[in-house]
């Protein structure tokens, strides 16, 4: 019994003084500011007094979206809050006081995956999703790919284009805890032969990038 006594207390004791492992930081999430509407998106116009009147639409290519009563509405561009106040406006000259929210139930921006991986191409976006994980969706790693390095592109809304790198170590442990992306970011990975990031980054946008800046950053 002494024995026994005496060897939990020395696990405890080991229990008290070891310092438990720091766990990693999430991934910084991008500031994107509020998301604006754009064509392709399903927005849901609801009613809270008047829920025959309750509309789900897909903003078509012109950026507008029909609703009972008042006819096309531009969508594209606005903001859900933005949207909700137009909205308002006009069923103010039809309705008593409308209460009206506006969902989006689906979105149409994406993200672009390139690079030496197995599916390039693009990708639906969603708030959630990282650099790490996108490249997982697309495929994973060719075997020419640098795995321990990737680079994140992406256009602010002052319109001045960011360079993220994440590298990660041999074990495949991210140093920079991974990024989540922001809508029309494209996630590349260089191949193994790749030594200066910034020199490769500046050739594959002048020479290399499968769409056009402008298709990619249009949603800013």
């Amino acid at each position: 019994m002494r024995f026994w006594i005496g060897w939990m207390a020395m696990l405890l004791l080991l229990g008290c003084t070891s310092t438990p492992e720091a766990l990693p930081a999430p991934p910084p999430q991008p500031v994107i500011g509020d998301y604006r509407i754009q064509p392709g998106d399903e927005i849901d116009v609801r009613f809270v007094l008047n829920p025959e009147l309750n509309v789900l639409s897909v903003v078509r290519p012109d950026g507008r979206i029909s609703l009972k009563l008042i006819g096309e509405v531009l969508a594209e561009g606005h903001t859900l809050a933005e949207l909700g106040a137009v909205l308002k406006g006009a069923y103010s000259r039809e309705l008593r006081d409308p209460e009206i929210a506006v969902i989006v139930r689906g979105m149409a921006a994406r993200i672009y995956v390139d690079g030496h991986i197995e599916r390039p191409g693009e990708y639906p976006w969603n708030p959630q999703i990282t650099a790490l994980q996108a490249i997982a969706r697309a495929g994973g790693f060719r075997r020419t790919a640098d795995e321990e390095r990737i680079v994140v592109l992406r256009r602010g809304e002052d319109g001045v284009q960011q360079v993220i790198e994440i590298e990660r170590d041999e074990d495949g442990a991210s140093n920079d805890h991974d990024v989540f992306l922001a809508p029309y970011d494209l996630v590349v990975v260089p191949s193994t032969g790749v030594s200066d990031v910034n020199k490769w980054v500046d050739q594959y946008i002048r020479q290399n990038i499968p769409i056009s800046p402008r298709d990619i950053f249009v949603g800013f």
